[in-house]
């Protein structure tokens, strides 16, 4: 029964990373979001916000809390908006020299690894994108929710993926994140913003 459950789920993910000529894209309802362990440390802060500006180098980190509720522990998220990076507006019109813009970053769910970028629309340049890493380490490693840990979920990890919905409700679309598994982290380029989501 074990096999069998086991070759389901790898049918299921061969199929759904297939070459199809572009990004994998999925409707929310076929997407597994990753989920916090049950033992993780609470959040220290599930919400952020940092001004980005032209010409100056700049970033965000989301921790875990520390020993206390006052303590900053590990870090989990950073987001990075390199000096070059601001591009577009969320009305389309072109940054300029000197322009900053004041960035939020909302942790959705405590319980799952989704988070929301506002302003939505907001654009960086592609030559020179903003940069986000989500650290997965206390993250629920039963993936497919089992009961068990095994080579099933080993699996599913190599398919871990940082995905974005440009718009609410809409379907999210895989960003080919760059994944160090011996740290459990992801790494990718941002483009706009929207939701981010560390799933498969």
């Amino acid at each position: 029964m074990r096999s069998l459950r086991m070759l389901a789920v790898l049918l299921g993910l061969g199929l759904a990373c297939s070459d199809s000529g572009g990004p994998v894209e999925l409707p929310g309802t076929q997407l597994h979001f990753v989920r916090q362990d049950p033992a993780a440390p609470p959040l220290y802060a599930a919400r952020d916000s940092f001004w980005a500006k032209v010409g100056e180098g700049r970033e965000l980190k989301l921790y875990y809390q520390g020993a206390t509720p006052a303590d900053r522990g590990e870090e989990f998220l950073r987001f990075e908006v390199p000096g070059d990076g601001l591009f577009r507006w969320p009305d389309g019109s072109l940054f300029q020299p000197g322009d900053s813009v004041l960035i939020t970053v909302t942790v959705v769910d405590p319980a799952e690894f989704v988070f929301q970028f506002e302003p939505s629309g907001l654009a960086f340049r592609s030559d020179h994108p903003a940069r986000l890493k989500v650290e997965y380490y206390h993250g629920d490693h039963d993936f497919d929710r089992d009961g068990d840990e095994d080579a099933v979920d080993s699996e599913i990890e190599q398919q871990l993926d940082l995905w974005h919905q440009a718009q609410p409700g809409g379907t999210w679309r895989a960003t080919s994140a760059v994944q160090f598994s011996e740290l459990d982290e992801l790494d990718t380029n941002i483009l706009t913003f929207s939701q981010y989501a560390v799933a498969w």
